[in-house]
């Protein structure tokens, strides 16, 4: 009886002493890990230690060499670059600035210098008996209405004449010429006539052959020889003026 009791005992002590080695084992267990965790906070303040002594030691050095000259000069080499960069930047918009108002300067003076003419083109207008303002005027107020360069004209005597090219050929004289151009009264359809209509005043009407007038009108220009723009104003495309700038 005894020997069947402890037979059937047997296995419910081998589960008791199971249990307690288990909690002896883990006991052990968490002493080793909190051993580790002990360890390893105090690696952790020796490394903390060590980095703080690091930064310190690594201030004190960026600190002294601050105070190198090399440091400074690295500084100071940097200020003095970023200013060269904002005076030549600042010079630039300058001379681009001037360049512009000296452009626009220019453009003024050649508006003004186009009213000017356009002041005379008036005078010449009311001259002829009419007014470039008026409304019941069928050229001033045309859609088909353009200005055109016809082309260009050489001057080498310091003049220019307005002709019919039928009347040179019949009516052209080549009379005598001398250096003044002044020698006679007449203004003759000729280089010569034309020459002295044009010494006194500038400008005059040349006779034909039988002295009646109309051959020519002569003028000089402002400034002498040149080669010397034409413009033409077209209605409809015919040329109903004729502007020559001489100036």
């Amino acid at each position: 009886m005894m020997f069947e009791w402890l037979s059937q005992a047997t296995p419910g002590i081998q589960l008791v002493v199971n249990i307690a080695a288990l909690i002896g084992g883990a006991a052990v267990w968490k002493m080793y890990i909190d051993n580790l965790k002990a360890a390893l906070t105090s690696k952790g303040a020796e490394i903390s230690n060590v980095e703080k002594n690091r930064d310190f030691w690594k201030d004190k050095a960026q600190d002294l060499e601050k105070r190198s000259p090399e440091f400074m000069e690295k500084i100071l080499a940097e200020r003095i670059g970023t200013r060269e960069a904002e005076i030549k930047r600042l010079a630039e918009d300058k001379e681009k600035n001037f360049k512009l108002l000296q452009g626009l300067e220019q453009e003024k003076s050649v508006l003004n210098r186009h009213l000017e003419r356009t002041k005379g083109f008036r005078q010449m207008l009311a001259l002829d008996g009419q007014d470039d303002d008026d409304p019941d005027d069928p050229l001033v107020y045309d859609e088909n209405f353009e200005v055109v360069q016809l082309g260009e004209v050489a001057v080498d005597s310091g003049q220019l004449m307005i002709t019919d090219p039928y009347y040179i050929d019949s009516e052209w004289l080549k009379e005598p010429f001398d250096a003044a151009g002044t020698k006679g009264n007449a203004n003759n359809y000729s280089y010569a006539g034309a020459s002295r209509a044009t010494f006194d005043t500038g400008h005059g009407e040349l006779a034909f052959p039988l002295g009646y007038s109309g051959a020519a009108v002569a003028f000089r220009t402002a400034f002498g020889d040149g080669l010397y723009p034409v413009y033409g104003e077209k209605h409809h495309g015919r040329i109903t003026r004729v502007y020559i700038n001489v100036a």
